[in-house]
């Protein structure tokens, strides 16, 4: 038995207008094409399902039967089709991202604004985290997509560039490093107390590479281990040492009092972008925050220190 919606839809119609001619209208189709869907219908059930006369209709037995089991499916049908609708046209939607601390300051806020703004029934849950955990949660389908580095390939991620960012030594004003003439490297932070970001974050990740790959480098005399990096421009503005903190961050910190200075490494360089699964599609949803974050990514830039060249 194939049973089309078409038909089903214009059965519904003539019930509850009690009238072909009104239930063609709202179908859009000429009274004899109306006809025809009823008598197409009557045809695959078998069944008669109107009573027709040159002035009105009734429901047969066998029509008013079908029409009790057939009126809630088909209603539950059209409610779904309207909710993927909404969905396809980002009228709803719930979308999960996973970002790294320092995107989630800086990008995050002017990305998700923008999105409230043209899709304000969209919700947007955030969870930040360490690259680590972002990319285990990405494959645990904890988030669908997230805003991170990639730190090493991963080739069932896919990675879309928003922007090259560095790290930069935060250090009070008057300090030796802002003395130094030429390019700044890992070695000269290094003289000094460092206030870093705790074990697990990408910062500290890249700073650990870097000074494992320092040849002849200077040992810290101190170190402090923070999580966030408010806490360490405040600690650096006590005189209590130097920090290294992304220069994403930057504008959205207090730094009254300090100065910041790119590292002129190339290991102290990080690629930001947008990390999921490429064996699933972005839901719409995920596609129109994806958007957002590229166009903020782009407004934050212009306030960003600019990149030195590698030395």
């Amino acid at each position: 038995m194939n049973i089309k919606y078409r038909p089903l839809k214009a059965f519904l119609l003539a019930v509850d207008t009690g009238s072909f001619t009104h239930a063609a209208n709202q179908l859009g189709v000429t009274q004899p094409s109306f006809t025809a869907l009823i008598q197409d219908l009557e045809d695959v059930l078998g069944l008669r399902l109107f009573e027709r006369t040159t002035r009105s209709i009734s429901l047969t037995s066998a029509g008013q039967d079908f029409h009790a089991r057939v009126q809630r499916p088909i209603a539950d049908l059209e409610e779904a089709y309207r909710g993927l609708a909404d969905l396809a046209a980002v009228r709803r939607g719930n979308v999960t991202l996973g970002a790294l601390p320092s995107t989630a300051l800086a990008l995050l806020p002017v990305a998700v604004g923008a999105l409230r703004q043209r899709h304000p029934a969209l919700k947007v849950r955030v969870v930040e985290a360490h690259n680590d955990e972002l990319v285990a949660m990405l494959r645990t389908n904890q988030i669908e997509f997230a805003v991170g580095a990639l730190a090493e390939p991963a080739p069932d991620l896919s990675f879309t560039p928003l922007a090259q960012d560095c790290f930069c030594a935060i250090y009070p004003a008057g300090h030796a490093l802002g003395k130094k003439r030429g390019p700044l490297h890992w070695r000269d932070v290094l003289r000094y107390d460092l206030i870093l970001l705790s074990q697990g974050s990408n910062a500290r990740q890249q700073f650990d590479r870097a000074v494992r790959e320092e040849t002849g480098a200077p040992a810290t005399a101190l170190r402090y281990d923070v999580t966030n990096m408010g806490t360490a421009a405040g600690m650096v503005r006590q005189g209590l040492g130097v920090s290294v903190l992304p220069r994403l961050a930057l504008p959205e910190l207090n730094l009254a009092g300090l100065r910041a200075a790119a590292l002129c490494d190339a290991s102290a360089r990080r690629a930001i972008g947008l990390l999921h699964r490429r064996d699933r599609s972005l839901s719409p949803a995920a596609q129109a925050l994806a958007v957002q974050l590229e166009t903020a990514m782009d407004e934050i830039a212009r306030r960003l220190l600019p990149l030195p060249p590698l030395k």
